[in-house]
């Protein structure tokens, strides 16, 4: 029995002639898996009423409660359970893009209500009186605000930030404490600051001449922001005060506002940036400095990053568009650019070898990452492993060239067949914007759902003692009485009770007048810790888990079958000019009508293996902590064999979706057609498409590494548009964009060619090149398959 006919027996014989086959056409079909669409209608539907639930019984304003810095939810923990509201020492520190990332550095405290006047200490300490200024103080805590017993404990406090040095009326938002500007506080500014000049020393020195709110509203945003605010000069002058208008005025604040952050947010994101190189090497402040040299390359060199990016999402439509007519010598230029660079490579690898192992040197003792860098490149070892690794890939990859040469070139054939597909219709590069919007919309509400969820249940809390500036825990001997006397650290409690029952016994007095007298606990606390979901509650965030998994699948899935139906309409017409019109929008009519049932079924299967992964996932790290070996080898097989499964099913379902596409069967037989026809044409299947996701990542590595040179010697040779300490930072980012770019377009024409690939190996088994039953494929591949077709004359003529 030859392999042939042992292929045949296993697999199924080859497909037989149809004279009824058009290809996709939609009078020949009929709704697929119609009980997977039931079942996905009826799964969404459950997810709109658990979505419906959550929004009726969540309350976000208990994931929102502000916190204070001494983690202290207002309103909630006992030692501010009347204190709801969260006061900021100087809001504008918060106004930054970062503070989602790093926090907002300023002192937070919670307060009983938001300030309802303007404070400024630097102008109101010598017309207000001690009790006035003691009232409107707001402090870090009662204590310190107890402390101060003078104006000069004011200031002393308010130098050590343990007091708003100012404030501003405010409203909460979110009970957040938020500046309420009046409307003509704006046109206070520039009066104020003729008058008091442009330095801020010269603002704090300032009489405390401001009697409305406005004027007070205005001093208080001169003093965090002054030299953005000042007017420019001319001829030594500054403009006239009457000659400002208040809408021109209020530009130029929101103007500084902007700027102001801006500037903020480049130094603080130079010190993230700075901190994050030092964990690689001990030298602090060189990686400090390192950091701001980085962020300032991306600031200044933003607008050269966006062209480049433009440029090479041209030059990806033009590298496609070009493939239909010079596909050959572009992937054998890919190829053989690859080569030559390697070649080079080994040449300059091996002469850095022999150069530093004549050239005895010594070690760079920096700490830094230019000397650590020095050090690498210097040493021998490291320019003969990479002489060793690049000689390696060489050799492995000109094997393969020649050992698969004749399956290279039909691969160049169906990527030159996959470059007329999507130039034919060319809306196929632009339908994954349609995917990404769902994908959007998709997280947007399993996050929205999460939270609603996540915030349904009672509140629990636990006695805790606070930790001192040392980091060590506080011995305060809190005690606690009637209904709280079970009350201990580390045990649940209820912050009422506690605030009721429990009390400092060492600073608390005894005797008659013992209630009366009692101190609270001030570092003792009954703290909230996390909301306890009722067990419906968390099946409905596991629900909502897998919600988010099949449709997204889903979403994938239908993208795929509607590129894939559009390529095989296109394969499957026979005198290419004759494609409809609307092809796209035919194949998706045709998937959204009749194939939803199969997409379910598909990304149902997948969202399952996912959900295993990630469950998995979950057990690994809560296993982590008993370090069990055998517990981490069985972890690690299954977490191996469940990602080679999700990977094999994905392969398989987008094969059984081309299928389904081309055929409108349902998914069972799909994937078994999709199946059978991949193993009774194994080999060409494993080489043609090995070579050719090999011949996309060639190309998408010649752009990737084209646009990166490209910007590095438009850099390095036109130093005048732009001054950089590092050319390798612009050029690393565009390296990344460019590659994600092409990651894009080459995803639509991978489809293209996996579809047209399937098609191929089904016409090669069911036509024969007869008048009757003609090849689909082009010319060039008849050419390399030793076939043609024996058409009439007058039919020849004609195509």
């Amino acid at each position: 029995m030859t392999e042939s006919d042992e292929l045949m027996n296993k697999y199924g014989e080859p497909l037989r002639y149809d004279r009824n086959f058009k290809g996709p056409r939609q009078r020949d079909r009929s709704c697929t898996d119609v009980p997977c669409l039931l079942l996905f209608a009826l799964f969404l539907a459950g997810w709109g009423f658990i979505a419906h639930y959550a929004i009726t019984h969540g309350d976000l304003n208990k994931l929102m409660v502000p916190t204070d810095s001494f983690n202290q939810k207002c309103g909630i923990d006992s030692s501010v359970l009347h204190k709801k509201h969260l006061f900021f020492f100087n809001l504008e520190q918060c106004i930054d893009p970062l503070v989602p990332i790093t926090g907002c550095p300023t002192p937070q405290v919670c307060v009983e209500s938001c300030p309802t006047q303007t404070f400024i200490w630097d102008t109101m300490h010598d017309s207000l009186s001690y009790e006035e200024l003691r009232s409107r103080l707001i402090c870090l805590t009662d204590e310190h605000k107890a402390n101060i017993r003078s104006k000069a404990d004011m200031q002393r406090a308010i130098d050590q930030n343990l007091c708003a040095r100012w404030y501003i009326k405010s409203a909460p938002f979110l009970n957040r404490c938020i500046f309420e500007f009046s409307p003509q506080m704006c046109e206070f500014i520039p009066s104020f600051l003729l008058k008091g000049g442009r330095s801020r020393r010269q603002l704090m020195l300032l009489p405390g001449n401001a009697t409305t709110e406005p004027e007070l509203q205005a001093q208080a945003m001169a003093l965090s922001m002054s030299q953005a605010l000042v007017l420019p000069q001319s001829n030594g002058r500054l403009d006239p005060v009457e000659e400002e208008p208040a809408v021109q005025c209020r530009r130029r604040l929101n103007d500084a506002v902007i700027k102001e952050k801006m500037k903020q947010t480049d130094t603080r994101l130079a010190k993230m940036v700075g901190n994050l190189v030092a964990h690689f090497y001990n030298g602090t402040h060189d990686a400090q400095r390192l950091g701001e040299e980085i962020v300032e390359d991306l600031v200044n060199s933003w607008s050269i990053v966006l062209v480049a990016c433009f440029c090479t999402l041209i030059a990806s439509l033009v590298f496609i568009a070009l493939m239909r007519w010079l596909s050959a010598p572009i992937l054998w230029f890919s190829i053989f650019a690859v080569l030559t660079g390697l070649l080079v490579a080994i040449y300059y690898t091996v002469r850095q070898y022999i150069f530093w192992e004549k050239t005895p040197t010594v070690p760079i003792h920096g700490l830094n990452l230019q000397s650590t860098v020095k050090n690498v490149l210097q040493n021998q070892s490291t320019w003969l492993y990479l002489s060793i690794f690049v000689g390696v890939c060489f050799v492995v990859i000109l094997l393969l060239v020649i050992v698969l040469r004749k399956r290279i070139r039909i691969a160049i054939a169906l990527t030159k067949e996959g470059s007329k597909a999507v130039s034919s219709v060319f809306s196929t590069v632009f339908f994954p914007i349609f995917s990404w919007v769902l994908f959007i919309a998709t997280i947007a509400f399993a996050i929205g759902v999460g939270l609603y969820l996540g915030s349904i249940g009672q509140l629990s809390f636990r006695m805790v003692q606070r930790l001192n500036e040392a980091g060590q825990v506080t011995n305060e001997p809190c005690v606690c009485e009637g209904p709280a006397i079970n009350y201990t650290v580390g045990s649940a409690c209820d912050p009422q009770l506690f605030e009721k029952h429990c009390y400092n016994k060492q600073a608390s007095t005894t005797g008659f007048f013992q209630q009366s007298q009692r101190v609270a606990c001030s570092q003792t606390t009954c703290s909230f810790v996390d909301i306890d979901n009722p067990p419906l509650v968390r099946w409905a965030i596991f629900y909502n888990i897998f919600g988010f998994l099949w449709l997204s699948f889903f979403i994938s899935a239908f993208s795929d079958m509607v590129l894939a139906a559009t390529f095989a309409s296109w394969y499957w017409t026979f005198k290419k000019r004759d494609v409809p019109y609307f092809t796209l929008a035919r194949a998706f009519g045709q998937t959204a009508f009749y194939h939803l049932g199969t997409l379910a079924f598909g990304s149902l299967i997948l969202a399952v293996v996912r959900l295993i992964r990630l469950v998995l996932e979950y057990i690994n790290e809560k296993l982590k902590k008993y370090d069990n070996a055998v517990t981490r080898a069985i972890l690690c097989c299954m977490r191996c064999f469940f990602w080679l499964l999700e990977t094999f099913l994905k392969f398989l379902n987008r094969n059984a979706y081309i299928m389904c596409a081309i055929h409108g069967k349902n998914f069972c037989t799909s994937a078994k057609d999709a199946f059978n026809l991949i193993m009774r044409n194994f080999l060409r299947v494993i080489t043609l498409d090995q070579v050719t996701d090999f011949l996309f990542f060639i190309s998408k590595l010649l752009l990737t590494a084209g646009a990166g040179v490209a910007t590095y010697y438009f850099l390095a040779n036109n130093p005048a548009i732009v001054q950089l300490h590092y050319r390798a930072v612009p050029t690393t980012v565009v390296v990344i964009a460019a590659f994600l770019i092409t990651s894009v377009f080459f995803g639509v024409y991978s489809t293209a060619v996996d579809t047209l690939f399937l098609c191929f190996l089904e016409d090669c088994e069911r036509n024969d090149g007869t008048p009757e039953k003609p090849f689909f494929m082009s010319k060039q591949l008849m050419k390399i398959l030793g076939k043609k077709n024996k058409l009439p004359p007058r039919q020849r003529r004609s195509k």
